[in-house]
């Protein structure tokens, strides 16, 4: 039997124990860096990794507080990232750029994907893409105002070969694929894995000419800060980047599983298959997220896509390379 002293002096220990514990959890509770986060399109295959790194603890084992919203395109993600609506973005590096042209404020933190996914694509058999020449006198499904079109344009600088060396028919987003299986176009322009996945569902074998094996010098995914941010609070941009790295490596592990949770958590419809032969897409594209250098950007690559951007006028004479990325925060 405790005697009475001890009772009250346990319980007394008790409490505190419980108020420590308390103010504990609220302290850990605020200083949890608060980071808005938006995508680059509805969700997608390859967003499994931003999921993982918040349902699996990542992001908080990190001392972030994560919020994530879907995006309507990465030119439109880039101009409310920019706006201050949200604090980070995974968007297309390129459409960044051209943003940060226009003197919006933002800065590229990590690019993990350095060869762009734009690409041509049309059906084996029904045409041949060997080089820029061979698309001549086809007909080019392309969306006006998308990031296929502004790709377009710097592929035309590039290679010389001009849009009216080509048939454009302009076409919807959603409409693209229809259009190319149907015969309607001949080839369509747009993001490889994405119609690679699509063409392949519909029982044909795809033929694509990717502008990047053309020394087009597009950059394609990263993560881009609203400057402000960065000088609030760029320490948490590193502790995001290892959490959202964590996700993408859970990812590349099991393409099957990932398909699976997207499947579930938002209800994705995209078939097994071609959310897996879009996740390879994907994965060809871009550095492994096992790799060391995973996010880091290069100084030649960034030269080199502000060269292309400045002579389609994209870019003002006089802007250094430097206006538009920092290591600083690279993980």
């Amino acid at each position: 039997m405790m005697l009475p002293g001890l009772a009250i002096s346990s319980a007394r220990r008790m409490v505190a124990a419980t108020v420590a514990l308390a103010l504990c959890m609220g302290s850990s509770a605020q200083a949890a860096d608060k980071v808005r986060l938006i995508l680059d399109w509805a969700w997608l295959p390859y967003h499994a990794a931003f999921l993982y790194a918040r349902d699996r603890g990542y992001f908080t084992e990190a001392g972030l507080d994560v919020t994530i919203e879907q995006g309507r395109g990465s030119a439109t993600s880039a101009l409310m990232l920019a706006h201050g609506d949200f604090d980070l973005g995974h968007i297309n590096i390129t459409n960044a750029a051209q943003a940060i042209g226009k003197g919006l404020p933002l800065k590229t933190v990590a690019v993990y994907q350095h060869k762009t996914a734009a690409a041509f694509i049309g059906i084996k058999g029904k045409v041949k893409l060997t080089d820029a020449q061979s698309l001549k006198g086809l007909r080019v499904g392309s969306t006006p105002g998308g990031s296929d079109q502004f790709s377009l344009q710097v592929f035309s600088a590039v290679t010389k070969v001009e849009p009216s060396d080509m048939k454009i028919v302009s076409l919807n987003a959603d409409a693209k694929n229809t259009a190319l299986l149907t015969g309607t176009v001949d080839v369509i322009s747009g993001d490889a894995p994405a119609f690679e996945a699509q063409v392949k569902a519909a029982g044909m074998e795809p033929e694509v000419l990717s502008i990047g094996d053309l020394g087009v010098p597009l950059i394609g995914f990263g993560f881009v800060a609203n400057k402000a941010f960065l000088d609030k609070n760029g320490a948490a941009i590193p502790k995001f980047l290892r959490a959202a790295r964590h996700g993408f490596a859970d990812m590349a592990a099991d393409p099957k599983a990932a398909c699976e949770y997207m499947r579930v958590k938002v209800d994705a419809l995209t078939p097994e298959q071609s959310c897996l032969i879009y996740l390879a897409g994907m994965a060809r594209l871009s550095t492994p997220p096992t790799d060391p250098s995973w996010g880091h950007q290069t100084d030649e690559e960034w030269t080199k896509l502000v060269g292309a951007l400045r002579a389609i006028g994209q870019i003002p004479d006089g802007m250094e390379p430097s206006a538009f990325y920092t290591h600083e925060f690279e993980p």
